[in-house]
């Protein structure tokens, strides 16, 4: 890959080295219209260079060929015409994987429109495996009008008693010593501190690295993800938090995996290497240079580079809260919908001026524009701030593309987002692909419609004054509002007290406050008597917080030391914050439609719970609400629920088994489960303002979680279309099995997942693996070398595959990843571990003509490979594991072989390879095998002379056979589908009787048309006695 005019990639440093940029540069001016060029190495293509040449190579237009009606496009093509950025330059790159842009479908389709006959049936493959609280009426608490301390500050406040000298004189000490640190700061410089990093180093403290499985069947299933971000709209798109207590444990600078997210649609597949952004004005003599950037014009050095802390929050932070006094058109951020980070970018400004932006008349308010390269469903996601804040650079607004120290995070906008400290996160636009000035203010649907707070008697956007207050600026969300959060105690903490004597300890009250504007946060203050008194709060800060000299961007920590007895024997710990203007946080909340900036008085609340038989009691502590949808918080709902169904329970409904509702998952055809009553929701999809996936993932399918996720996201409006798709409900068996499978399947996770603590392969997560060699066995077969990532400690990763199961594969396209099961024919055994995994794969070419087919999705795109290149791997799956000694487990249950015959097609072979690997390295099983291996040629053979020689060498332990459609002259095994032919069953097979069992791999043909009849004929029992991998 090369940048004409520059150098192939010039990362952001010090001040130092913009001189050296420039110079490399070959000129110190902005250059438009570079262009960008890349060239595939031949010796790099993947596959052999016969098959590249006969079926697609990297100067086919595919997009072009795709559209026609007349052309075959298969994997290859697209495969070998889209280069791997991240492969041939990492550091552009967090642990983000490679996409091709393209859906399998759009390649498995095209013979339907080409009407050239019928699609062969696919490769076989095996089956992937497929988790006393008190409150008023309002839902909140209200302090009595005759002893509530006044919100503006002016009501004079007194120690409950008076402080001991000596504690006193400490108090003194400290607050001294916070105001001479905070007199102390200086103004921060913004120098970015070194490179941007490689994934190296703090890596993986900072970003994930495994993909979740929860996004595999989505177009974000390229994206790592933490498990510990709390999911509150489903599964796609993103909207996630983590735990309040963890998101204030991992300190002040929040890791990138734990920064709070919000998606609107499906994440851009964008690359730097490719990427643009457009500058302009509308009308256009608003900007007199007008152009496109690329990242390494922006990036090279000929801007000056900042790096700073900066604080985001949603809109909705702590809309829940609000969710409780009345329901709004908004989901239950909780208030963990906050994080900082270092944000690295150049001004905005700095490129305005460089495109020749005009100064605004005296008279006019010019706005600044920006569109994100996401498609949500009601349009672009665009708004405006005025361009005059933008202009001040005193305002730090920022072109960002570093975070913590790296490339931005594909969820946070990847490449280049803008950052606007200080403001709301509605107005920070992720993933930018325009920038514009204009006279007036956005008119794009998210900009009126979202980030507003409107007066509370508009109760929905149906309202006849709706219209006119969401389409005012007045009600926009700007700058970002004052807000205090108790972290500790968290919700759900037990404190136990074994004596009267423990409450003679103290307990430090912890938590975080920010402010929006800059304006630095002068007291943050804690109350433990319903607002009479208040107690100061140690702030703590970041190193260097102040910019020119009276700008915070930052959020802060607080402190607050309280003997545990008026901790305990509080009805509520009270937090409130103070800006520099003396205003402080509201009392209550105040109720909007949209919820948004809300910022009333956060309240945790103690509960005592005495122990029976001793004189030691619990205290519980119980914030206003719990995350996602946990029951537990102090806040009770002040409305009649709407989530249940308006059904008049007089009349009988129909009821569905889930076997029925199973048939009905298509865009044309969908029913879901919501609450174990069955809904049609086929006419909702055309009009669901998440867009019809985030309905289709769950139709036909037997789950808990659509319920879960509903509860979370919906209003009155919501229930009432959906009452009006109910069409019965779920059979009693229906949900007496999905209760229990539910109850099951977490549990078994929850144990495997800790059985298999420190190994690569994980059950619900995707780990990737890294190509590093590759060697022809035979014409269409080729044996892939995959490096598992190494420990923390740097030793090498473990697989920990089971004997007798597979690893699941997943490749990324541009709608959702495409999973295949393989199994590795190494290592099996835990003594051959060393890093590494072998995938023996038969590659199945496209092929055209009457024949007309793409060729296998996953064989293709692993032939057109090269070293360095990664794919996703997930385990163990499958039904049957061996244990030894003829033990084996499958379908959860125990049973036991003292025969067994294996009967294998083609790739079919792996499953059976480990089995006869693991009996035979282990000379005290005694188990008997019997492989008959089916192939089309001799050369088709694999693991020939590996095979030979095991049976040679346990010639009474192990008998093999093959079977071949054309074999070579001379030929002395079997020329004809030998298992219908009872003569060489007896010769080749053990006859059925208690001990033995049969396995099958291989093709749909030889598995159910000849191996499955004969065993049957021999007396085998599918499922008793007879499996298949």
């Amino acid at each position: 890959m090369s940048l004409t005019g520059g150098p192939e990639v010039v990362q952001l440093a010090s001040p130092q080295s913009y001189d050296r940029a420039q110079a490399a540069n070959g000129s110190d001016k902005i250059h438009a219209g570079e262009t960008l060029t890349c060239t595939i190495p031949e010796d790099q293509a993947g596959g052999s260079p016969a098959a590249a040449k006969a079926y697609g190579s990297a100067d086919s237009h595919w997009g072009e060929r795709l559209a026609s009606a007349d052309s075959l496009v298969s994997v290859r093509d697209v495969k070998l015409s889209s280069p791997n950025y991240k492969a041939q330059n990492p550091k552009n790159y967090d642990y983000s994987r490679y996409v091709l842009p393209v859906s399998e479908t759009e390649i498995k389709e095209q013979v339907w429109r080409t009407k050239l006959g019928g699609l062969p049936e696919a490769p076989p493959s095996p089956s992937p495996s497929r988790g006393s609280s008190i409150s008023n009426s309002s839902g909140t608490t209200l302090a009595s009008s005759n002893t509530s301390a006044s919100s503006n500050g002016n009501t004079p406040e007194q120690p409950k008693e008076p402080a001991e000298p000596d504690e006193q004189q400490a108090f003194i000490n400290r607050l001294s010593e916070e105001f001479r640190r905070i007199r102390s700061f200086t103004s921060n410089p913004g120098l970015p501190k070194g490179d941007l990093k490689p994934l190296d180093g703090d890596a993986l403290e900072q970003l994930e690295s495994r993909l979740s499985i929860d996004d595999q069947d989505t177009p974000d299933s390229w994206i790592p993800r933490s498990a510990e971000l709390r999911r509150l709209t489903g599964k796609h798109p993103l909207n996630a938090e983590p735990d309040l207590l963890r998101l204030f444990e991992a300190g002040l600078i929040t890791p990138t995996r734990l920064h709070f997210v919000r998606n609107h649609a499906a994440v851009p597949q964008l690359h730097w290497e490719t990427y643009r952004v457009l500058m302009y004005s509308d009308p256009p003599d608003l900007v007199s240079k007008p152009r496109e950037w690329t990242m390494h014009e922006l990036t090279s050095g000929a801007f000056k580079i900042i790096e700073i802390p900066v604080t985001l929050g949603c809109d909705g932070n702590r809309r829940r809260e609000v969710n409780m006094v009345k329901r709004t058109v908004g989901f239950n951020w909780t208030a963990s919908g906050v994080s900082t980070a270092i944000w690295r970018g150049i001004l905005v400004r700095d490129v305005l001026l460089a495109c020749g932006v005009r100064d605004a008349p005296e008279n006019e308010r010019w706005y600044l524009n920006f569109e994100g390269a996401d498609l949500p469903s009601s349009g672009p996601y665009a708004t405006s701030i005025p361009l005059s804040h933008a202009m001040d650079p005193t305002n730090d607004v920022l072109l960002a593309f570093g975070m913590n120290g790296r490339v931005l995070h594909p969820d946070h906008g990847y490449p280049l987002r803008v950052i606007i400290p200080g403001y709301v996160g509605g107005r920070q636009i992720k993933w930018l692909k325009k920038i514009w000035v204009t006279k007036e203010p956005n008119k794009s649907h998210y900009h009126i419609w979202d980030n507003k707070v409107v007066p509370s008697f508009i109760h929905s956007k149906t309202h006849p004054l709706a219209k006119t207050f969401f389409g005012d600026e007045s009600t926009a969300c700007w700058e970002q509002i004052l807000q205090s959060i108790i972290c500790k105690p968290a919700h759900e903490e037990r404190i136990s007290i074994p004596d009267d004597s423990s409450l003679e300890g103290v307990y430090t009250v912890q938590g975080f406050a920010f402010n929006g504007g800059g304006d630095r946060i002068e007291r943050v203050e804690l109350s433990l008597d319903g607002g009479k008194t208040w107690r100061w709060c140690f702030r703590h800060f970041l190193d260097s917080p102040l910019r020119h000299s009276s700008k915070y961007w930052a959020w802060l920590f607080w402190s607050c030391d309280v003997k545990l007895k008026e901790l305990v024997n509080a009805f509520e710990i009270i937090v409130r914050a103070q800006d520099n203007k003396k205003m402080y946080q509201p009392e209550h909340i105040t109720w909007t439609l949209t919820g948004m900036m809300n910022n009333s008085w956060y309240r945790v609340r103690p509960n005592s719970i005495h122990e029976p038989g001793t004189s030691a009691r619990i205290v519980r502590f119980a914030h206003p609400v719990a995350p996602l949808d946990e029951e537990g918080g102090w806040m009770t709902s002040a409305e009649p629920s709407r989530t249940e169904s308006t059904h008049d329970p007089s009349t009988a409904l129909r009821t569905f088994s889930l076997e029925e509702i199973a048939k009905h998952n298509k865009m044309d055809d969908a029913w879901i489960i919501l609450d174990n009553q069955v809904y049609d929701v086929t006419s909702v999809l055309s009009w669901h303002p998440g867009g019809p996936r985030s309905i289709l993932m769950y139709a036909g399918r037997a789950s808990v979680e659509p319920s879960i996720e509903y509860k979370n996201i919906h209003d009155n409006f919501a229930h009432g279309k959906r009452d009006e798709c109910l069409i019965g409900e779920l059979t009693e068996a229906g949900i007496k099995a999905m209760e229990e499978d539910a109850v099951r399947a977490a549990q078994e996770l929850k144990e495997l997942k800790e059985a298999r603590k420190g190994l690569a392969l994980q059950p619900d997560s995707f780990t990737a693996a890294k190509l590093v060699k590759r060697k022809p066995v035979c014409a269409d077969s080729t044996l892939y070398t995959f490096e598992l990532p190494r420990n923390s400690d740097g030793s090498a990763g473990k697989l920990g595959l089971p004997v007798g199961q597979h690893i699941q594969i997943s490749l990324h396209f541009k709608d959702q990843a495409v999973l295949r099961s393989y199994t590795p024919v190494r290592p099996v055994l835990p003594q051959e571990e060393d890093g590494t995994f072998d995938l023996l794969v038969k590659t199945y070419l496209p092929s055209e003509g009457e024949s007309f087919s793409p060729g296998g999705t996953i064989s293709n795109y692993l032939d057109c490979m090269t070293e360095g290149e990664e794919i996703d791997i997930r385990g163990p799956s499958g039904g049957i594991r061996y244990y030894g000694s003829g033990r084996f487990e499958i379908e959860s249950k125990s049973r036991h072989f003292d025969k067994i015959n294996l009967i294998a097609g083609g790739s079919g072979l792996t499953p059976h390879w480990q089995l006869i690997h693991a009996i035979l390295s282990n000379p005290n099983d005694t188990t008997l095998i019997s492989l008959i291996d089916c192939n089309k040629t001799y050369d088709d053979i694999w693991m020939r002379d590996t095979l030979q020689k095991s049976s040679e060498d346990h010639p009474a332990r192990f008998k093999l056979w093959h079977v071949l459609t054309s074999p070579p002259e001379g030929w002395k095994a079997s020329s004809r589908p030998i298992l219908l032919t009872t003569g060489c069953r007896k010769q080749h097979l053990y006859p059925y009787e208690q001990g033995v069992a049969a396995f099958v791999c291989g093709p749909v043909g030889l598995v159910e048309g000849i191996a499955l009849p004969a065993l049957k004929e021999m007396g085998f029992e599918e499922g008793v006695s007879a499996f298949g991998f």
